[in-house]
């Protein structure tokens, strides 16, 4: 039994996500009615981990709402308005935020409404906050808040779901939505299955780790990199599965560890990455959708052994990624809940 608040969060959030889905369900009329009015564009801009949950969701946005589509920190719309926000049409804006008190967030979102009032979604954990009662419409989950713990586990995969949830709603995707509404009960047996393999690969004898995900699983590998770097003060990174052979791999030694997130559409490509990665490092872990995964020499796979839309695939990872940062954590002995030189949200002075 662990006394860090996350490691309950992080195998508890099974609650949570029934909870984002049931404000999805309560909320939907409303948000159908705001998609009807056909959008021009959607901008995603958040800060942090929210920052990757649009990373994650924007490739299945584009597809389903058929809607061009940016993800920007919230910093960049705050400093940029110019570069960054249409100067016509009929824009959403979708900002998430655990907190709701982000200031970056809160000017991005003063900014926008100034050009285009009235058009303004938020995702969060409290109901009281400066984004609420500046957002016009808003999907709040209190019960995935992670309280006074500063990296956020539950927060981000409630919110992550419901991102997902509301927009398979609005689309019309009923197996994507089917999908999401089975992953609360499948959560509880994945990870009794897994931790142990998963606390194996935290305790190995690496320095650093690389996270790799393709399509909409490079915003959850991103994320995976700021958990481990929040959680255990170590140095990770991220990058698009392919892309680690231009440039990045020249960092892989026999110290990394690389975790990459499998794809269905990928899946044969990215096999061969792991394959020559394999030749630099004995530090490779394998998600993977299903069984049946021939990856030969790779030395550990984890697999979800379910068939789910490939867009879900990145909520069940992600609890398995969060435990590998707190086991890391525990093993150099840093407390997971907190992190050095970082609040549970950044607020500016006034002016700044």
């Amino acid at each position: 039994m662990s006394n860090h608040k996350c490691y309950e969060h992080i195998k508890g959030q099974k609650n949570a996500w029934n909870a984002a889905l049931k404000e999805v369900d309560s909320r939907i009329r409303a948000f159908g009615s705001f998609f009807e009015e056909h959008p021009s564009e959607l901008i995603f801009a958040s800060c942090g981990s929210p920052y990757h949950l649009g990373q994650s969701n924007a490739t299945f946005w584009r597809e389903r709402l058929g809607l061009h589509t940016t993800v920007v920190p919230s910093s960049e719309v705050m400093l940029l308005p110019e570069s960054t926000l249409p100067q016509s049409g009929n824009p959403v804006l979708l900002v998430a935020s655990r907190s709701g008190e982000t200031t970056e967030t809160v000017k991005a979102v003063e900014t926008f409404a100034k050009r285009f009032p009235g058009r303004t979604l938020l995702l969060s954990c409290q109901h009281a906050s400066k984004l609420g009662r500046l957002a016009d419409l808003a999907i709040t989950i209190p019960e995935a808040d992670d309280g006074e713990v500063v990296p956020q586990t539950r927060s981000f995969g409630a919110m992550y779901v419901a991102a997902q949830y509301l927009v398979a709603l609005v689309a019309g995707d009923t197996v994507l939505a089917a999908n999401l509404k089975e992953l609360p009960d499948l959560l509880p047996s994945l990870i009794e299955k897994w931790e142990p393999v998963v606390e194996q690969v935290a305790q190995a004898d690496w320095d650093s780790a690389v996270f790799l995900g393709s399509g909409p699983l490079y915003g959850v590998a991103a994320e995976a990199g700021l958990k481990l770097t929040e959680m255990t003060l170590s140095f990770a990174s991220s990058y698009h599965t392919l892309e680690v052979r231009h440039g990045p791999r020249s960092i892989i030694d026999e110290k990394t560890l690389v975790v990459d997130l499998g794809s269905e559409r990928g899946a044969s490509q990215e096999y061969q990455v792991l394959t020559e990665l394999a030749e630099q490092t004995p530090y490779i872990l394998a998600l993977t959708p299903y069984d049946g995964w021939d990856l030969g020499k790779i030395s550990i796979e984890i697999s979800l052994g379910h068939k789910v839309s490939e867009h879900a695939l990145g909520v069940l990872y992600l609890p398995l990624l969060q435990l590998l940062a707190y086991h890391r954590a525990v093993h150099k002995g840093v407390n997971p809940d907190k992190s050095r030189n970082l609040t549970s949200y950044v607020e500016l002075p006034p002016g700044g």
